[in-house]
């Protein structure tokens, strides 16, 4: 749902603007405050009056109805005609009683009305019921089974308010136990509100018998009109003047308020508003709200004085600004030129020697900051000896990549010199420490590789474990024995060690920004990690390892930001060519369906060509292809697809191809089947299988395996 546009000052009309204003606000919220705070006095003031107005009603009632109650006491004995009254009431039925106001109901009681005891009754009520402002007083009994009041003596001649002897009115269950159960403290009355009386105060005093035991009671009604009344007076006059207060007060407070808060804060507007304009005319004036001149000795005149030294602040930091900002451009600039600077020392032009086949190299460098203190090399000593360096400062930024630039220098040219990776650290180690007042170190890994054998002659000066794979095997941690850092100690001296490299082995090399990047939750990617992603990339090309490393840890990482240079190094030692008696290898990969079988056919048979394989061999191994791609093709990913791999190597001495193929489908050994019975009739003979049994009839040797997720079939052919 889109966000309602609200109006800027600018955009309202003067209508508006007086509308919104702090003025207008303020009148109104303090109007609303008068109004809640008076109707508040008010509801207070209406229970208080309504209180005193019914406490006045509940004891003039109660008083009148204890002086009679007084005098029927001492001149006769009411208990007679109350109890021949109720006990006529308790003989009817409940029939008989909801006859209630009938003439045969009256007539049950008429004879008991000639009794002297009423008539004298009567006449005490009447003379009481003249001479006093209530509605009625009377005589009744409040019975329990039946919730009512019974009228005994009742001297009204209203028809309305009126009740003969025996008539009765439904009570509430709590107005009969409050009378009943009366213990004579305080005064006893009850509320009322019914459609025949309307609102009325009722209040009793009881009469007892000889045994204290109450018989009846002397009740007196006041209607609640004049409560009403005077209520409706009362409020009228209140509101009156409540609302005259209100205004004056109002208009007291905001005017008071314009003075010493609104005008104050209009000129603080007011001066920002030409602050703003002056700066964007490019003058610099600082005196706009310094002039103002407030002095409210509040909250406000404290702005003024804030917003002055303010003005005057801004206009500082505004020169100090253009002089950090300009410093600031200069030092990026350098920064920059740093950068490319240090990139091109390292070697980032790949490949980096087209013109040797017996390993291919790949190496990549990522800095934390601008500028690295993580370094790698390589460069050939000779004809036949390469040398691998991967290499760690301590520190970050320009002061490592300073370092670095040194170290990189005095490991090249004492190892170019032709002396042996030990050596090499020695005579670096010395260098260093004879002038190291800053106190920084690198770890080293220096490794010189003689092409033509395959053998690595390595030392470690206190860097991460080498990680190397055979043909035949995975990458694994190479523990080799860690000498001190370079630069950390003058008297340390370097020892090395020998690694045989065979034909399609495979070294990596790092820092240890690569297992040491930390996610978000301050996790470390591990090298653990390092040689799972290493591992599912092994069959690929030095910088696809590399992608592959730098992916998973970029995934790893996720939105955390790096902490360290990532560098790495990757080189795939091929050997000698087959012209020079070596072993030769070349591989492609493509998406394993039918259709590509052409295209692997053609890769393997161009390398037979030239290797002028007898065309017999030829069309075997075009049979092998044919069945074991579509193998793959069929149901390594059924029903989806995925890549297969088809390499080919070519051994010398003696002569012979060697093909394989690599999918990461579904675990599948084609070998593990039975072979069909070719002495039977092809009818008779169960499907499947032949195109396996011909393939290994017609090579010298077929092999599988399930290594590292994937499926690895090979086949040998002899030429």
């Amino acid at each position: 749902m889109p966000r309602k546009h609200i109006k800027s000052i600018r955009e309202m009309t003067k209508w508006e603007r007086s509308r919104n204003s702090m003025a207008g606000r303020s009148f109104r919220v303090t109007m609303m405050g008068q109004a809640i705070l008076g109707i508040v006095a008010l509801i207070i003031g209406m229970g208080l009056y309504s209180y005193a107005l019914m406490g006045q009603c509940i004891g003039e009632a109660f008083t009148l109805a204890r002086s009679s109650a007084a005098i029927i006491s001492d001149t006769m004995e009411p208990e007679k005609l109350a109890g021949a009254v109720m006990t006529l009431y308790h003989d009817m039925s409940p029939e008989e009683l909801e006859t209630v106001g009938t003439d045969a109901y009256r007539a049950r009681f008429s004879y008991l009305e000639n009794r002297e005891d009423y008539q004298f009754l009567m006449a005490i009520l009447q003379e009481f019921y003249r001479s006093s402002d209530v509605d009625d007083i009377y005589v009744a009994m409040y019975d329990r089974d039946t919730s009512a009041v019974v009228y005994i003596a009742d001297p009204a001649e209203e028809e309305e308010t009126g009740c003969s002897m025996g008539d009765w009115d439904r009570v509430s269950v709590k107005e009969v136990e409050k009378f009943l159960t009366w213990d004579g403290e305080g005064r006893v009355y009850n509320v009322s509100n019914t459609p025949q009386y309307g609102w009325l105060c009722t209040s009793g005093v009881p009469l007892t018998d000889a045994a204290g035991e109450t018989v009846c009671f002397v009740m007196a009604d006041i209607a609640m009109r004049d409560v009403v009344h005077g209520l409706a007076s009362f409020l009228l006059q209140y509101v009156i003047a409540l609302v005259i207060v209100i205004f004056l007060l109002t208009y007291i407070l905001i005017a008071r308020m314009k003075k010493t808060l609104v005008q104050p804060i209009n000129d603080i507007a007011e001066a920002a508003q030409n602050y703003a304009r002056d700066k964007k005319a490019g003058l610099s004036a600082t005196d706009h709200f310094s002039a103002l001149n407030i002095h409210s000795g509040d909250e406000i005149e404290n702005l003024s004085l804030i917003m002055a030294d303010m003005e005057r602040d801004l206009t500082d930091f505004e020169s100090n600004l253009t002089r950090v900002t300009a410093e600031k451009e200069r030092i990026g600039t350098e920064l920059a030129l740093a950068t490319r600077i240090q990139a091109h020392m390292l070697p980032n032009i790949f490949p980096a020697f087209p013109e040797r086949t017996e390993f291919d190299i790949y190496a990549s460098m990522t800095p934390a900051k601008e500028v690295g203190g993580d370094f790698y090399d390589f460069f050939l000593i000779d004809d036949d000896r390469l040398a691998l360096v991967m290499a760690d400062v301590s520190g970050k930024g320009v002061p490592a990549a300073l370092f670095m630039m040194a170290s990189k220098i005095l490991v090249k040219n004492y190892a170019m010199s032709g002396l042996s990776p030990s050596k090499v650290l020695n005579a670096v180690n010395a260098q260093i420490c004879a002038n190291n007042r800053e106190e920084m170190f690198v770890t080293v890994w220096l490794g010189i590789l003689d092409i033509a054998s395959g053998k690595l002659t390595a030392a470690n000066a206190g860097h991460e474990y080498p990680v190397l794979k055979q043909p035949d095997g995975s990458f694994e941690l190479v523990k080799d024995r860690h000498g001190f850092v370079i630069g950390g100690l003058a008297e340390a001296r370097y020892s090395e060690y020998e690694l045989q490299m065979a034909p399609g082995a495979k070294l990596f090399l790092y820092t240890d920004g690569v297992a040491e990047a930390t996610d978000e939750s301050e996790e470390l990617f591990g090298t653990q990690r390092m040689l799972e992603a290493l591992r599912s990339a092994e069959d690929g090309t030095p910088k696809e390892i590399l992608q592959t490393v730098d992916a998973a840890v970029e995934a790893f990482v996720g939105e955390a930001l790096q902490f360290d240079d990532l560098t790495m190094l990757c080189i795939h030692y091929i050997g000698k060519n087959a012209t020079e008696g070596g072993t030769s290898v070349k591989e492609m990969t493509v998406e394993a369906t039918v259709e590509n079988i052409e295209a692997v056919t053609e890769f393997v048979n161009a390398e037979l060509e030239a290797l002028n394989c007898p065309l017999k061999a030829q069309m075997q191994i075009d049979v092998a292809i044919d069945e074991l791609f579509g193998n793959i093709a069929h149901y390594a990913y059924h029903p989806e697809t995925g890549p297969a791999t088809v390499r080919v190597e070519v051994e010398q001495e003696p002569l012979a191809v060697i093909i394989t193929f690599i999918d990461n489908g579904m675990p599948y050994d084609p070998l593990a089947t039975e072979e069909p019975d070719v002495t039977l009739s092809a009818e008779e003979r169960k499907i499947g299988g032949l195109g396996v049994f011909l393939v290994k009839k017609t090579m010298d040797d077929v092999s599988y395996e399930y290594k590292n997720g994937q499926n690895i079939l090979r086949i040998r052919k002899n030429m």
